[in-house]
């Protein structure tokens, strides 16, 4: 086997340096795709949170009750307004309302409250929303148990 020579080798060093600095400074194709990580836009409040700050509600909080008219003749929530999550104009309707308050919307266990809380934020420019968890299902049967 023959031994490499220094000014061979010197020459190989030469040509890999080159190659790697070359490698650096050639401009990507194809950009890598950035990983975002996926949050939601409003905030899930549990019915225990709510409990507790149900009775000292700032005057800047709305309860939205999204359910439909049969629903809310069971009854609803004290002070509640309700806009029909399954009417045609529902985003029309909560477009109408103060951006500027808090809302806390409920449905009947949870779902429509919070597709209808991400719509709000995401779509309609609302900053500070909370969605129910559980609905009015759990807080009406919690009402009974107290």
């Amino acid at each position: 086997m023959k031994k490499a020579t220094l000014p061979t080798f010197a020459f190989s060093l030469l040509l890999l340096a080159t190659a790697c600095e070359a490698e650096k400074k050639a401009p990507q194709t194809e950009p890598t795709p950035a990983l975002a990580p996926v949050t939601s836009s409003y905030t899930d409040i549990t019915q225990d949170e709510f409990k507790n700050m149900e009775s000292n509600l700032p005057e800047d909080v709305v309860i939205l009750d999204v359910r439909t008219d049969p629903e809310v003749a069971e009854g609803m929530i004290d002070g509640a307004i309700q806009i029909d999550y399954r009417s045609e104009n529902f985003a029309d309707e909560v477009a109408k309302l103060d951006t500027s308050k808090t809302y806390i919307v409920y449905c009947r266990s949870g779902g429509r409250s919070s597709a209808a809380s991400k719509l709000m934020t995401e779509e309609l420019g609302f900053k500070n929303v909370n969605n129910l968890l559980g609905g009015y299902s759990e807080y009406s049967s919690e009402d009974f148990e107290n």
